[in-house]
């Protein structure tokens, strides 16, 4: 019997196809397309690197830092780390307290968790939104008991089934699951499944890729190639 042809085989990228009229990126385009089109997080690191740019930080912080490139503006200095900034050295016994500052030595390491385990309980564990919290406020006083009241303030809060904690607005997929799975009246029956080929659907188009606009889109008919 004659053997059936192999068919090649695709390289795998890892990368879903986006929006046909997306422009590469690169020194020349628009700023605008950062915010009109979806970027991989690998395609912003490739762009800063070939600029002899950073690559660390979230994606929204890498987002800035391509946009400051195409439009020709200073990029802000990095804050020196610990070891770059100075000669390596023994490391100091840090001091926890609830009326202890927090240093620009804290870290989300075993011996703050079991301080924070030691003052709030067994429950407490490090969340994103006790980093933004301490983050946002890096140019005030903040203490280990801030943090902690700030921790069990928001635990208080996701008791309420009508909470909603905030989503950067970089997490677009995070957002737009949200907001699919939260539409019962659309949805109904629906799993996470749904939501992420939507989602994919949403990110290989142009515009806006939260799930209202989406829905919006739906009623006009799909968006055009550009």
């Amino acid at each position: 019997m004659t053997q059936p042809a192999r068919q090649p085989l695709r390289k795998k990228t890892g990368m879903l196809s986006v929006h046909p009229g997306r422009p590469v990126l690169e020194m020349g385009m628009a700023p605008e397309a950062l915010d009109q089109f979806y970027w991989y997080m690998q395609e912003l690191v490739a762009f800063c690197r070939t600029a002899g740019l950073a690559t660390a930080g979230h994606k929204h912080e890498v987002i800035e830092r391509v946009r400051r490139q195409l439009q020709h503006r200073a990029q802000p200095p990095l804050a020196e780390t610990a070891t770059s900034a100075r000669p390596k050295r023994m490391a100091t016994v840090r001091k926890f307290g609830l009326d202890e500052p927090i240093g620009p030595d804290y870290k989300c390491d075993a011996q703050t968790r079991a301080f924070f385990v030691s003052v709030i309980g067994a429950h407490f564990h490090f969340t994103a939104h006790l980093q933004r919290f301490r983050k946002a406020r890096a140019e005030q006083p903040l203490t280990y008991g801030d943090l902690a009241r700030e921790w069990v303030a928001e635990w208080e809060r996701r008791k309420d089934k009508n909470h909603s904690p905030v989503i950067m607005h970089t997490w677009e997929y995070n957002t737009f699951v949200r907001d699919y799975m939260g539409d019962k009246e659309r949805n109904a029956g629906k799993t996470m499944k749904d939501a992420a080929a939507a989602w994919n659907a949403v990110r290989q188009s142009s515009g806006a890729r939260d799930y209202a606009s989406s829905i919006a889109r739906t009623r006009t008919g799909p968006p055009s190639a550009v």
